[in-house]
This record gives structure tokens, C-alpha cells and sequence, in this order.
């Protein structure tokens, strides 16, 4: 049992640690940057409470650590998800038994979405192995209601809260089990849980604060019958899958499994209705409060934390058949995972090559950076220097650097037409992971000024 939960958690170290410099950085990794580059923690805090939406544990955690390049900051949720693996076997061993939970662990290692994840220098691999914690905590409360497995639970739920607020929603969860399935310990459960909410106070002004703007607010837009769709695919094989029968496929044999599992659950032990509630609780309430209008930020990686759980509830039906359907669905989802790690049509846009080929060829020309993503900062970052302003450089030779799209109904990143500069002609082009890099001349020196292309920022050559 022990040597397979070994090869496990180095399937998962292999499919995590050789990636951590890969890809670029992207938008919202832009801002974890900046906010790690501060001088001090308070300032970590000010940053956080003006430019996030999440608890300061993990920006934290990554300034004590001094990360700041790219392998560094993603370096905690990769080696988070990879502790991952086996704190998710001593999590569910007590709720689903040691077969079972070791499947689970072994679909944590491989699920596309927690390696996706693990490349995102944001907090959402770090609430995974936080919510780990508390269940792991929380198991070992239902097996015995000891003071210190309840303070090990009330610490767990404390970090698990201040790394994500959705954390709130594992952390009550666990509580309202305990509180059903524990009628002797109810006076234990609610001092304890009154402690975890004591420590939460201090993030009520953040979160006033963080919710005083829309900077979340894209999430709303989206229609909640969507975000409920991407939700269950992602848990199921990750957030972009190169191909569409490759998620079908895993798709099926997970749903399937997971239906399977809750019928199991339900006439099984009480500890496996306990994990059954929990996950209903976990997932549900959000989305009850999408649905009500209360608050609406249901959202797939908000609500990651309870993919273990699925995990969890999933592996007996997995199991049936000597195990084929596991080992199905771990092969399916080892491809996806190493095919979207391995190219770049699956990853994010590759602004760090695109910039280090112009600058390699012509460093001195202006640049149109035409960013549909709203990419600016990622490519300040990448040039060192901030946009142009007005009136605009003066120049006789510019770039102009399309980002490549990911088309509706298309799964890969491609090439997009490039916009044609005003009084340039096309000198050079080059393709590099499908952008369009387009280096024009004109006749005599002309003023770039900013808004000249539409959806373009313009920067300043090196010179």
C-alpha cells in the first residue's frame, strides 16, 4: 500500500516539477509577482486587499520563501499537490476505506485539472492541500473526539480559510457533520468551531475591501448554467483538453464512477454518508447562493477544493472490475495532462518567446502588443518597461506582435489576422506558437501613437 502511494506521489512530482518554467507567465500571475516583490508583509497585505479577491496566506507563504521568478512562485501549488497525494490517502482511508482512498490519491496524482493548477502561481493549488487537511482532521474527529484532533481540525480550518474564502464552505461543511454525527461531542464541536470563526475576523475588512469593486465580476457574466458545465468537465479532465473524444472519455468513466460511488456511500458506513454530505455541502451551497443571487461567484476553480472529495466518492465504483475503470480513467487523464503540459497550443499565450524573438531580431522598433486578453501587463513584464504614452514614439520600423486566439468551438490556440498599421508596409513576418510577428517599415519616421490599432497597447523600442 505504502510503496504504491510512494509511486503515486512521484507519478505526481513528474507530471508537476518539470513544467514550473515552461509556460509564460500569464495576467493574474502578473499580479501575484508584484505582489511578492513587495518590501514588507504589511505591504503584502495592502497589495493583496487592493488588486486580489483571496486571503493573504498564500502571497504570505511565497514572500517568506523569497519567490519570485516563475519556476519559484509556482513551486508552491506544484509541491502543494503533490503533498496532495498522499495527505489525500490519509484523508479518505478513515471514510472510505485504504483501497479506496488509495485510488483516490492516484486520480489526484494525474487529474489534468490539479496539474493544470499546479503551474498557476495563484492559491488555488495551496487551498487543495489546506482543505486536505481538514478533512484528514476531521476524519480522525469522527474516529475519536479528542481535544487535539479537534485542535488539529480547528488549525487546518483557520489556514484552509485564510488561503481561499471558499474554504469556508469545507470548513462548515465538516462542522455540520461532526455536529450530526457526533451528538456526544456538539459542545466540543461548537467551541471549536467558534475559535475557527474568532480567527477568521480578521479578514472580514479585507474581504469588505476586496469586495468594494468588480474586480470578480467577470464571473457573474458568464451564464451559471456554464460555469456548472465547466465545473463538472474540469473536475473530470482539466480546463482545456486537446481532444474532444479524449474528455468524453474521461468524462464518462468518472460520471459514471461518481453516480456508482454516491449509491455505495449511501448504504455504506456512516463515516462514507459523512464525506457524502460534506461534498454536498461543499458544492452546493455556493452554487445555492449563485442561483439566489446572494452571492454570485460560484466559479470551477473556486470550488476545486471539492474534486478530491468527488475523487473520493468516485474511487469504490472504480475499483469494481479489478480495478479497470480506474485504470482506465488514470491513463486517459496521464495523456491529457502530458499532452497540454508539452504544447503549446493548450497552455497560455507565449508572451516570454514571442518578446525574446523580436528582441532578438529588431530590439530597437517600437511595439504593437495586440493582446484580446487584455495582456498589457504580461508584456511590460516581458519588455521591462511600461506602455507608451502620449504623444507616442517616433519611429521607421515597428512591430506589430498579434496574439493568437482560441476560436469558438476550437480547442487549440491559433493564428489571428493581423491589423494593418497605417502607413507601414509588412517587412518581415515570423510564427512562433501562433502568434503573428510582424515587423513593417515606412518611408520616412512616423509618430506610433497610443490607440493607434485597435485593442493594441504600444511600447517604446529598447533604443
Amino acid at each position: 500500500m505504502w510503496l504504491a502511494l510512494a509511486l503515486a506521489t512521484a507519478v505526481g512530482a513528474a507530471l508537476r516539477l518539470p513544467f514550473l518554467a515552461h509556460q509564460s507567465l500569464w495576467l493574474d500571475e502578473i499580479y501575484t509577482r508584484e505582489i511578492l516583490r513587495e518590501a514588507s508583509l504589511s505591504g503584502v497585505w495592502r497589495h493583496v486587499r487592493a488588486t486580489e479577491s483571496t486571503p493573504p496566506l498564500f502571497y504570505a507563504l511565497g514572500w517568506l520563501v523569497h519567490a519570485r521568478g516563475a519556476a519559484a512562485m509556482r513551486a508552491i501549488p506544484a509541491l502543494a499537490l503533490t503533498a496532495a497525494v498522499p495527505v489525500g490517502y490519509l484523508a479518505f482511508r478513515r471514510l472510505v476505506g485504504s483501497g479506496a482512498a488509495l485510488a483516490a490519491a492516484a486520480i489526484l496524482a494525474v487529474n489534468p485539472m490539479l496539474v493544470w493548477y499546479s503551474t498557476d502561481a495563484r492559491s488555488y493549488g495551496l487551498f487543495v492541500l489546506a482543505a486536505l487537511l481538514t478533512v484528514w482532521a476531521f476524519s480522525a474527529v469522527l474516529e475519536r473526539a479528542s481535544t487535539r484532533r479537534f485542535g488539529l481540525w480547528a488549525g487546518a480550518s483557520v489556514a484552509c480559510v485564510w488561503t481561499h474564502y471558499f474554504g469556508v464552505f469545507v470548513v462548515a461543511g465538516e462542522a455540520v457533520v461532526l455536529l450530526a454525527t457526533l451528538p456526544g461531542a456538539r459542545r466540543q464541536t461548537l467551541s471549536w468551531a467558534t475559535l475557527v470563526g474568532a480567527c477568521l475576523i480578521p479578514l472580514l475588512p479585507l474581504l469588505a475591501s476586496q469586495s468594494g469593486d468588480e474586480r470578480a465580476g467577470f464571473i457573474a457574466g458568464v451564464p451559471l448554467r456554464t460555469r456548472v458545465s465547466e465545473a463538472v468537465r474540469q473536475f473530470a479532465m482539466g480546463p482545456n483538453v486537446p481532444r474532444a473524444w479524449l474528455e468524453a472519455a474521461g468524462l464518462a468513466i468518472l460520471a459514471v464512477a461518481f453516480a456508482g460511488g454516491l449509491w455505495i456511500s449511501w448504504g455504506s458506513s456512516m463515516r462514507a454518508r459523512g464525506l457524502l454530505a460534506l461534498a454536498a455541502i461543499a458544492f452546493l451551497t455556493p452554487l445555492s447562493m449563485s442561483l439566489l443571487g446572494i452571492d454570485d461567484h460560484f466559479y470551477a476553480r473556486n470550488v476545486i477544493a471539492v474534486l478530491p472529495l468527488v475523487a473520493a466518492l468516485a474511487a469504490p465504483a472504480l475499483l469494481r472490475g479489478r480495478a479497470v475503470p480506474l485504470a482506465a480513467y488514470l491513463l486517459l487523464a496521464t495523456v491529457a495532462s502530458v499532452w497540454v503540459a508539452s504544447d503549446w497550443r493548450y497552455e497560455q499565450v507565449d508572451w516570454k518567446d514571442a518578446i525574446a524573438r523580436v528582441q532578438s531580431i529588431e530590439p530597437n522598433a517600437p511595439l504593437f502588443a495586440v493582446t484580446p486578453g487584455e495582456a498589457a501587463p504580461v508584456v511590460a513584464t516581458y519588455l521591462d518597461r511600461p506602455p507608451a504614452t502620449a504623444p507616442g514614439p517616433l519611429a521607421q520600423r515597428a512591430w506589430v506582435l498579434m496574439e493568437p486566439v482560441r476560436a469558438a468551438g476550437q480547442r487549440a490556440l491559433g493564428p489571428a489576422p493581423v491589423p494593418h498599421l497605417p502607413g507601414f508596409t509588412a517587412e518581415r513576418t515570423v510564427e512562433l506558437h501562433g502568434f503573428q510577428l510582424v515587423l513593417e517599415s515606412a518611408a520616412q519616421p512616423t509618430r506610433i501613437a497610443p490607440g493607434e490599432l485597435a485593442g493594441a497597447t504600444v511600447f517604446a523600442g529598447a533604443g
